[in-house]
């Protein structure tokens, strides 16, 4: 084998065990919890505008994945703040927030929703699931005042006041007051 082919293999095998590596750490840290699903920017921006968003508001986005909804409200005049659990997709989003030269109006922090302190925020989203939901709603209560808007793609909250429940494609979006 020459020095090109011997080298060639070994990239070869570095991009394989890195993909096995990142695949590997989304099943045991994705699929054993709230899996990470993309929120299209035709969702974001009509979850948004449904929860009244605004030019200089700010809104925490909680799961936020790769941040699109985040990056949304920084282009509709806002300060986005993510919040993920897993840190990959934390590095990921500040990698992007740097590409898009947004880091002063995006941040992301790796944290978990359902133990760790909350940002404050004008609005709220999230896609989560059912059961993390019931268990984030108390929280949401003690952390945000009376008025404050959350607004959950697909999954519903127990018991907040639910104010608008919207079709967006395949997408049902639930507007709720705290």
């Amino acid at each position: 084998m020459d020095q090109f082919s011997t080298w060639l293999a070994l990239v070869v095998l570095f991009c394989l065990l890195s993909l096995l590596f990142v695949v590997g750490y989304f099943l045991v840290n994705g699929v054993c919890t709230v899996p990470w699903v993309r929120t299209p920017t035709r969702y974001s921006r009509r979850m948004l505008e449904l929860g009244g968003f605004q030019s200089g508001q700010t809104v925490v986005d909680l799961g936020s994945g790769d941040g699109a909804i985040v990056f949304e409200a920084v282009k509709m005049g806002g300060i986005g703040i993510g919040v993920e659990r897993l840190r990959l997709l934390v590095w990921y989003s500040r990698l992007l927030a740097k590409i898009k030269n947004v880091s002063h109006k995006a941040s992301f922090s790796p944290s978990n929703v359902l133990t760790d302190p909350l940002p404050s925020a004008d609005l709220i989203t999230c896609y989560l699931f059912p059961g993390v939901n019931r268990k984030l709603e108390p929280r949401l209560k003690a952390s945000f005042p009376p008025g404050t808007r959350v607004v959950s793609r697909d999954f519903s909250f127990p018991t907040l006041k639910l104010i608008h429940v919207e079709q967006v494609h395949s997408a049902k979006i639930h507007v709720y007051e705290i």
